[in-house]
């Protein structure tokens, strides 16, 4: 697992994860419900985390240092909780085969609601400053164009896959866990850019 870990910095939960679920389907081991429950829910937090990060580069790239430092305060809050549950900051190894390695103590889920909004407002606050801008819409909208037919063919998966218009989503497609018991959209996108690109990991935050 610290392998896994190291293959992503920005969610390495969700490799952790990944790597567990294929181990399990090859040897045949079932994860108690509360597990599953609990890697569910690591998992997409680091994947907020992940797209905060990709969302603050995109912007800084352009110059646009304010959002960068708005998204790099809620990624900062979400590590505070992913580091509470598993011990480590960033490089968590906390899924085991078979479960995790403990369990959330009685303030998690009440950190973890209240931490929720305060995301959101952060990225409200990023859509107010991105959106409009003429200068990100320049650098982003028409630019890094592909096809949902070149995506598929150059493997891309996740918010790239998505935002070529391809509405595939493996925890829709072929849920894992308990994916079948959760409730929520995939966005998808229409132009293939970059702009679509950013709004989908948006949208799925």
């Amino acid at each position: 697992f610290p392998y896994t870990d190291r293959l992503n910095y920005v969610s390495p939960m969700l490799n952790n994860v990944g790597y567990a679920v294929a181990v399990e389907k090859l040897l045949g081991i079932d994860v108690p419900e509360r597990a599953q429950y609990l890697r569910v829910i690591v998992g997409e937090i680091a994947r907020i985390t992940d797209h905060l990060t990709s969302v603050a580069a995109q912007g800084m790239e352009m110059g646009a240092f304010t959002p960068y430092f708005y998204l790099m305060k809620g990624r900062d809050w979400l590590w505070d909780l992913l580091e509470e549950i598993s011990g480590a900051r960033v490089t968590h190894a906390y899924v085991r085969i078979g479960g995790v390695a403990n369990d959330a103590d009685n303030d998690f889920k009440a950190k973890t609601l209240d931490l929720l909004p305060k995301i959101e407002k952060i990225i409200q606050e990023t859509e107010a400053l991105l959106n409009g801008n003429r200068i990100f819409h320049d650098r982003m909208i028409d630019v890094g164009k592909f096809s949902g037919e070149d995506a598929v063919s150059y493997g891309w998966t996740g918010p790239c896959l998505r935002g070529s218009g391809v509405d595939y989503d493996v925890r829709k497609a072929h849920p894992y866990l308990v994916y079948d018991r959760m409730d929520f959209e995939v966005p998808v996108g229409t132009n293939g850019d970059n702009m679509d690109r950013y709004l989908v990991r948006v949208e799925e935050m």
